[in-house]
């Protein structure tokens, strides 16, 4: 049990992070609004320990969950295993607090919807320390906040419907005998039709929004280290940074954005003007759209490129990265995949 809903919950954690991250793209912020959809990370670890009522079930199924989803392609590499076993471990928590796992009503179903929406929130202060350093107080707690009801809602709330469901169609009624009587044949069909819906309409959005995602946004099988060069170019081309180690240059920047402040620091890599001369920009081409891994994207006036002697792409852990000295912290793109002459 703990096998199979781990491998499930891993595969489809991983596109829901696509999803959160065309959410983001939708809305023009780099990160932040996808934490509407971070109940459903936890949903799974909910039914594990709910479906095996061990104390323990929890954390080991959240870093189970955490490590298929590392490998089934999460852009968070493997700060996701580290995000879902500390989830894990407050779902397990959450049961010990409970006490009665057989009985899932009452107040222990309040318990334990409260506890998927604290273990929903703490994705957020994770990142924060891993990726967001520098936001203000009040964005992480609005964000917090909407990954907390994400929780309540998609970890607890349906998940709930989801045991009440296996209940009721007989799979799972040897083990919580309380929890829902057998429906009567008569109205059956119309009980399990009306109660679907819900999950019916989600599943057909994750299915449009992560074929769209994966089909027009991000390509699966990339190199971080390598961006495509292409558009209103000459010559099309794919830029590796290894392969430019000789052009280097080093300029001091300080990221100043409305979510996020870094101190001034040296950044040492190719400048963005050197990286298009080689592809040779069409006389009628006007402006530069940087695009992320992650679907993020934006634009900049060409001719102001050519001249930037503080706009370049450097390399750290996470792939390429833009540097936007003279720009908005949002400018400074991570995971650069594709600049595009336009």
């Amino acid at each position: 049990m703990i096998a199979i809903l781990s491998a499930l919950g891993g595969s489809l954690s991983t596109f829901v992070g696509y999803l959160g991250n065309l959410i983001n793209l939708t809305l023009g912020v780099p990160f932040g609004a996808g934490q509407f959809m971070a109940g459903l990370h936890v949903f799974w670890i909910v039914l594990m320990r709910v479906l095996v009522p061990k104390t323990g079930v929890g954390t080991m199924g959240g870093l189970l969950k955490g490590t298929v989803e590392m490998f089934t392609g999460s852009t968070h590499g493997i700060v996701v295993v580290i995000v879902s076993l500390i989830q894990g471990v407050i779902i397990d928590i959450t049961g010990i607090t409970a006490r009665n796992d057989q009985d899932l009503n009452g107040n222990s179903r309040v318990v334990w919807w409260l506890g998927a929406g604290i273990s929903s929130a703490s994705n957020v202060i994770v990142f924060q320390l891993f990726y967001f350093a520098g936001a203000p107080d009040v964005y992480i707690m609005v964000i917090s906040l909407l990954a907390f009801c994400s929780g309540v809602i998609f970890a607890g709330f349906f998940a709930w419907e989801t045991l009440e469901f296996l209940n009721d169609a007989g799979v799972i009624q040897d083990r919580f005998p309380s929890m829902r009587n057998e429906l009567p044949e008569k109205g059956r069909k119309s009980v399990f039709y009306r109660r679907n819906v819900p999950a019916v309409a989600l599943i057909i959005f994750m299915v449009v929004g992560v074929t769209y995602y994966v089909g027009f946004v991000r390509p699966l099988i990339a190199d971080p280290y390598s961006c495509d060069v292409l558009g209103l170019v000459e010559s099309p081309y794919s830029f590796n940074i290894e392969a430019y180690s000789g052009a280097t240059v080093t300029i001091e920047a300080e990221l100043i954005g409305a979510y996020v402040h870094l101190p001034p620091a040296n950044y040492t890599g190719v400048l963005v003007s050197v990286i298009l001369q080689q592809a040779t920009p069409l006389p009628e081409a006007t402006g530069l759209r940087v695009m992320a891994r992650d679907g993020y994207q934006v634009e900049f006036d060409l001719n102001d490129v050519m001249t930037d002697t503080r706009l370049l792409l450097i390399s750290n852990s996470n792939g390429l990265w833009l540097i936007a000295a003279e720009y908005d912290g949002s400018l400074w793109v991570r995971q650069v995949s594709t600049l595009q002459v336009f």
